[in-house]
C-alpha cells in the first residue's frame, strides 16, 4: 500500500516543491482507514518461547503478525476477544510429514537429487491441510521421500493462506537425507551405502551447496547414526536426525553433534522404550521435536506420552513448535509468541498437554481457522 501513497503524493506535488503537512497527515489517516483492525486476545496463560506456562494477558496481531505479548489492555479500535481459562501458544509445527502431496515425492532414476523441491508436489486446495490448521497445526515440512541417499529440498507449508482459502507455500526448507537401508538394494547405482557414502561426502564439501536450517538425516540403527554423525560432522553441516529408531543406542555418538532429533509418532501401543527416547535425549542436552503428519491431536499424544515417561513438560510445549521451526530453519518467523513474529496461534481452554483440553481458536497468518468443534 505504501508504494500507492508515494505515488499520490508525487502527483499532488509541485514541481519541486514539498508536500504539505495537511496533505501527508491526510494520506497516512486514509491508509491506515484501508487496515484492517487489530486483533486482541485475552487469555489467562501464556506459554512462553522455552515451553514454560506464563501469565497470560493481551496478545495483539495486526497485519498478520504479532504485534505485542501479555500486554494489560487492548489497543483503541481492536477486535476483542477473551478466553476465560485459555491458554496460548504458537501453532504447531510439523517438521516432516507428506500432507497433502498432490504428486510423487522422490525421483526413481536417480539416488541423489538435491535439487528436487517436494514443494512441486504440493496442492494446497488438499482437505488434509484445513484438518492439520483445525487441530492447532500452522507450519508443517513436506518431506521428499525416502528411497533417495539426497532426495531433495523439505518444502514449508504454512496450512492456510492469509485469507484463511487454502493452503500455501512459504518457502524452501533443508534438505532430506536417507542413510537406511531403503534407497539401496536395487539395480540403481549406488546399490550400497558404501558405495553412496563418498559420492554424499563430496557433495557437502562443496561449499556452494546450500543448506538451509538443519538438514534431516533418516538414520535408524546405532551404526547409521555413527555415519550420519561423522558423514556431516566432518563437512561442518548441521543435520537433525529423523525417526531414529534406535537413538538410545547412540546417545553418546550424537551428544553435542546434532541440531536434533525428530520424533514419533507415539501411540498407546508405543513401547516404553521408544516413549524414554525423549527425556533420554533431553537429558543429553539434544533439541527434539515431534512429528505426526500434521495431526495436531496426535502430536498432543505424542507429547503427553513422552512426558508421562519423563520429558520435562516445558520441554514437551516446545517440541511441538519452537524447536521444529528452529530445525526448519524459520524461528525467527514462527514457533514463539513474540513480537513481529507471524500471527500463527492457537488457544486451548487448558493445557495443551492435557488431552482433554479443547482448541478455541486457530490463527494462521492472522487470519481464523474454523476449528473441529464449529465445523461439525
Amino acid at each position: 500500500m505504501q508504494p500507492l501513497v508515494h505515488f499520490a503524493l508525487a502527483l499532488a506535488l509541485p514541481p519541486g516543491g514539498a508536500a504539505p503537512a495537511a496533505a501527508s497527515a491526510a494520506a497516512g489517516a486514509r491508509v491506515a482507514a484501508l487496515q484492517p483492525p487489530p486483533l486482541a486476545l485475552r487469555v489467562d496463560s501464556i506459554v512462553q518461547p522455552d515451553g514454560a506456562i506464563g501469565p497470560g494477558g493481551w496478545i495483539v496481531v495486526r497485519n498478520g503478525r504479532i504485534e505485542s505479548v501479555g500486554g494489560g489492555a487492548p489497543p483503541a479500535g481492536a477486535a476483542a476477544l477473551e478466553f476465560a481459562g485459555g491458554v496460548a501458544m504458537a501453532g504447531f509445527v510439523d517438521v516432516a510429514t507428506v500432507l497433502g502431496a498432490g504428486g510423487q515425492l522422490s525421483e526413481p532414476a536417480r539416488a541423489f537429487t538435491p535439487e528436487i523441491a517436494a514443494a512441486d508436489a504440493f496442492d494446497g486446495d488438499h482437505s488434509d491441510f484445513l484438518a492439520a490448521a483445525r487441530t492447532g497445526v500452522t507450519t508443517v515440512g513436506l518431506v521428499p521421500g525416502a528411497s533417495n541417499v539426497v532426495g531433495g529440498r523439505i518444502g514449508i507449508v504454512r496450512t492456510s493462506d492469509d485469507d484463511g482459502r487454502g493452503a500455501a507455500v512459504a518457502g524452501h526448507g533443508p534438505l532430506r537425507f536417507t542413510l537406511t537401508e531403503e534407497p539401496f538394494g536395487g539395480l540403481r547405482a549406488p546399490t550400497s551405502r558404501m558405495g553412496a557414502l563418498p559420492i554424499l561426502r563430496e557433495m557437502l564439501a562443496n561449499q556452494k551447496m546450500a543448506l538451509a536450517g538443519s538438514s534431516l538425516v533418516a538414520a535408524d540403527t546405532a551404526d547409521q547414526i555413527r555415519i550420519a554423525v561423522e558423514t556431516f560432522g566432518a563437512a561442518g553441516r548441521p543435520f537433525a536426525l529423523l525417526q531414529p529408531a534406535r537413538i538410545d543406542e547412540a546417545i553418546e555418538l550424537v551428544t553435542g553433534k546434532t541440531a536434533g532429533a525428530v520424533l514419533g509418532p507415539f501411540d498407546l501401543d508405543s513401547s516404553e522404550r521408544d516413549l524414554r527416547v525423549s527425556s533420554l535425549l533431553a537429558a543429553a542436552q539434544i533439541p527434539i521435536t515431534f512429528t505426526a503428519n500434521g495431526d495436531g491431536n496426535a502430536l498432543r499424544l505424542t507429547a503427553a506420552l513422552a512426558t508421562r515417561s519423563g520429558l520435562e513438560a516445558r520441554l514437551a510445549r516446545a517440541a511441538l513448535s519452537a524447536t521444529g521451526a528452529r530445525l526448519l530453519g524459520i524461528d525467527g518467523d514462527a514457533g514463539t509468541l513474540e513480537p513481529g513474529r507471524r500471527g500463527d496461534l492457537v488457544v486451548f481452554d487448558g493445557d495443551p498437554l492435557d488431552l482433554a483440553a479443547q482448541v478455541q481458536l486457530v490463527l494462521v497468518g492472522g487470519a481464523a481457522v474454523a476449528t473441529e468443534e464449529e465445523a461439525r
